[in-house]
């Protein structure tokens, strides 16, 4: 009997010291991949990418429904592109039969006949458990129309500043093979995108968040409630959450208020069911970078979440290439410079409406404007930040690269003696420009010492 209690202890024993050691190891291998993207989001190390495919592949790439575009490749409006296998290489690790495919709209069409497309990688496609630094997926865009490559890291840092979790931003140096068509291609500098999704929410909002309901609208223009009927709901471009009918309920309720609640039902109820504090740093962030190519203006580039930690509606952003006034609607730099911080919408936005009704969200916008004007938008700090990005990715920048090579670059930071990028077939003016004449007219709002320029967009769609 002794014997066998000793033999009991010494197994008990050993399998702890098994979980010790396994626990140990699954702990260094995370803050292996920790520091990984630390360097890369925060610490500016510019990753290098080789994408590898076979001519089968390439082709099985190409969009297959098309739109009539005189400027490029005949391809369908709105992310229909197919995964084919690839071997990519990250900062010299292969990953053999990774998924690659294209990604974008604008950025995809404009790119025309060039090999500078934006990617997006999934090393998880076609063989399940690959994985680059505990992540599956990158996102890789071509700076459309943004030839200083920082719209995006800058623009994200503003919405942060406004208490909005987003995604990390870094650089990768990309050269791209196709047989037939290309050989180790440099295809240049593109902005690497932390992606989206379901482990994305419980990094960035904890374990209570996990399995929260994340949609990415693109079929509906301004939000509609479409009755009872749970089903239509997927139409919202649910990516996790497809069977949580609790948080489609939660979400249907809340477009129920939206377009039906009396004004009494819709103030008292809200703030149960929308993190106000979450929209209004949204929409105050949106306003300063003139960022219309979004919810505000047009049906897509942004995720929704019902979190599930306190089933409220969060909204994130997304795609900030056309932000610091890119996205034109056909005005002029110098008019959108001047967009009116009191209506930071352009289409029909009936929620943004209803907020603004209320003098207490008014307040509370209007107080997140002021502290970024004050602490985060301001010359001397982005300027800075501009600075530590050029010294980072100018090193990787060909003067044969697509956007014109480092003219194009300080085209897009500096602009021409009126500020305008050159570099960009858009007349939109230079990031510094922009900065300088946003802080001069949002402050004289801020001040009552002018008016915003009011800017009309698109009609909502009929139903």
């Amino acid at each position: 009997m002794v014997f066998y209690r000793i033999v009991l202890v010494r197994i008990l024993l050993y399998v702890c010291v098994i979980q010790s050691l396994a626990l140990g190891l699954a702990s260094a291998t995370e803050e292996k991949d920790i520091a990984f993207w630390n360097s890369v989001y925060k610490e500016n190390h510019v990753v290098q990418i080789h994408i590898s495919a076979n001519r089968e592949a390439w082709d099985a790439m190409q969009p297959k429904k098309v739109e009539r575009n005189p400027n490029g490749p005949k391809v369908h409006f709105g992310n229909k592109f197919g995964y084919a296998k690839a071997n990519i290489t990250i900062d010299g690790e292969l990953f053999k039969d990774a998924g690659l495919r294209f990604k974008g709209n604008s950025s995809y069409r404009f790119a025309g006949r060039s090999l500078k497309k934006p990617f997006k990688i999934d090393t998880n496609r076609f063989i399940k458990g690959q994985k680059c630094y505990g992540r599956t997926k990158i996102n890789l865009s071509n700076a459309f129309l943004d030839s200083a490559f920082m719209k995006e890291k800058l623009g994200y840092e503003i919405y942060q500043a406004a208490g909005i979790p987003t995604p990390g931003v870094g650089w990768a140096a990309v050269t791209l093979t196709v047989e037939g068509i290309a050989e180790k291609k440099h295809l240049g500098v593109y902005c690497l995108i932390e992606q989206v999704d379901d482990r994305y929410l419980t990094r960035k909002f904890g374990n209570n968040s996990k399995d929260s309901l994340l949609m990415k609208p693109e079929a509906v223009d301004d939000w509609e409630y479409f009755g009872s009927e749970l089903e239509k709901y997927q139409r919202y471009g649910i990516k996790y959450g497809k069977n949580n009918t609790k948080l489609i309920k939660r979400f249907s309720e809340l477009l129920k208020l939206i377009e039906h609640g009396s004004k009494t039902e819709f103030e008292k109820q809200i703030g149960n069911r929308l993190d106000l504090n979450f929209f209004a740093g949204y929409l105050a962030a949106t306003s300063i970078l003139v960022n219309i190519d979004s919810y505000i203006g047009m049906p897509h580039n942004y995720y929704l979440m019902i979190d599930k930690a306190n089933e409220k509606l969060r909204i994130l952003p997304w795609d900030l290439n056309e932000t610091f006034g890119t996205f034109t609607m056909g005005r002029s730099p110098e008019m959108l410079v001047k967009w009116d911080i009191d209506k930071p919408w352009i289409s029909k936005r009936r929620l943004s409406e209803r907020l603004f009704e209320m003098e207490s969200f008014r307040k509370r916008y209007r107080a997140i404007i002021a502290k970024l004007m004050k602490e985060d938008f301001i010359e001397e700090k982005l300027f800075k930040r501009i600075s530590a990005f050029e010294k980072a990715i100018i090193p990787y920048i060909k003067k044969d690269e697509i956007g014109k090579g480092l003219p194009g670059m300080y085209m897009g930071i500096n602009g021409d003696s009126s500020g305008v990028n050159k570099a960009v077939g858009r007349r939109v003016f230079a990031i510094k420009p922009f900065i300088r004449q946003r802080i001069a007219s949002v402050n004289d709002q801020l001040a009552g010492k002018a008016e915003g320029e009011k800017i009309q967009g698109r009609r909502k769609r009929p139903r």
